[in-house]
């Protein structure tokens, strides 16, 4: 059998056409990175930030040309010696979209590839609405939403329940019809592309960490409180969905707490905006509601504080109304509940923080294939 001396340079027949693959994936994700970072570069700027040669860039930037993510500028004069031409990341090239099912609504997101907000519609639909018809007026939303934004690369779908890895619903308590939906399939399908799904709490986590107060945490611990509710988890930067997409689901552990918001609000008749304000006026039945929600809030956080010591407590959602004094019962009631109490603080997002999300989650797919598009 004929025996190979193996270097790092000579990976030997068998090898080799596996790792220029992988040195084509290193140095067209390097070469993103950058032009993504950067407004506008030449091919000397790109050279030296990258370390590529000016020869594998002008192959790398030919090819994402070609492709429509990198844009090649007229070379500016007026100034002194010859003028270089720029390159520039086309956000614009192509879309994704952001997609949160919840059981009375569905609501939508558009963003360029920077994710930049282009267009956002919410639609209300009736609590038992059936699965298809649920799913059509779905698409006719994404579409409505997506035609500002051009051609859709990605979809991300957020709903309640259990989502496992394959974007498949495993389990839904609340959406008629919805467990065993093959929902990024469904989504993807609609505009011929790629889609990736998961639980509506541990993306709300991923667009807080995304775009809203916890930008700066790593560790992070997301209650989405009222209608929906849920909760989700950052973990070292990461949104963590879990082995099988169940992470962060505390229904059947919290059961006896009478934690549900929702459950609270609707058996008082009452919204949660009245509820607080009535509170702040001094409404004794008021005062005691809304502590009531502060004390189930701060439970359900305890558990996954208790477990994980994060940096960062986000409340997001329908309670978010409630404002400092709300906050500040939360904080209260956690400090009798954990050991150790981290930050604790209210989303800025308001109802768009499971939508971007989403789309965060889309954006996510799209670059860990170089923007390579798949159906």
């Amino acid at each position: 059998m004929q025996r190979y001396q193996m270097t790092p340079s000579d990976p030997g027949p068998a090898l080799a056409g596996a790792d220029t693959t992988l040195v084509r994936r290193w140095n067209r994700r390097t070469t993103l990175a950058t032009l993504r970072a950067h407004p506008e570069l030449t091919l000397s700027e790109m050279a030296k930030l990258t370390g590529l040669s000016r020869q594998t860039l002008t192959a790398v930037l030919e090819e994402l040309t070609a492709r429509g993510l990198v844009q090649a500028h007229a070379p500016t004069t007026g100034g002194s010696g010859r003028p270089a031409r720029r390159y520039s990341f086309r956000a614009t090239a192509g879309a994704a979209l952001g997609l949160h099912f919840s059981r009375a609504e569905v609501r939508a997101i558009s963003t360029d590839l920077d994710g930049e907000v282009i267009a956002r519609e919410r639609i209300a639909v009736p609590s038992g609405m059936p699965a298809p018809e649920r799913l059509d007026a779905a698409r006719d939303l994404a579409r409505r939403v997506a035609a500002p934004a051009g051609p859709v690369w990605s979809v991300g779908a957020a709903t309640t329940g259990v989502v496992d890895p394959s974007g498949r619903v495993r389990r839904s308590s609340q959406i008629p019809g919805w467990t065993g939906l093959d929902l990024a399939g469904t989504a993807g399908g609609w505009f011929g592309c790629a889609a990736v799904a998961g639980n509506d709490g541990t993306l709300a986590a991923l667009g807080e960490k995304w775009q809203g107060t916890a930008r700066y945490a790593e560790d992070v611990v997301l209650i989405l409180s009222g209608r929906p509710s849920g909760q989700g988890i950052v973990l070292g930067g990461r949104a963590h969905h879990g082995r099988s997409g169940a992470a962060a689901e505390l229904g059947r552990l919290l059961r006896d707490q009478t934690w549900n918001a929702a459950a609270v609000l609707e058996e008082a008749g009452r919204s949660a905006e009245d509820v607080f304000r009535s509170a702040a006026d001094g409404e004794a039945e008021a005062s005691r509601l809304a502590d009531h929600l502060a004390h189930h809030t701060a439970r359900a956080a305890s558990v996954l504080v208790s477990v994980l010591d994060p940096e960062l407590v986000v409340v997001a959602g329908e309670l978010t109304v409630g404002g400092q004094l709300f906050l500040d019962a939360v904080r209260e009631h956690l400090g009798t509940m954990c050991i150790n109490v981290p930050a604790v603080a209210l989303s800025t997002l308001g109802q768009d923080v499971v939508p971007l999300g989403a789309a965060r989650l889309a954006l996510d797919a799209l670059e860990e294939k170089e923007y390579v598009l798949e159906a």
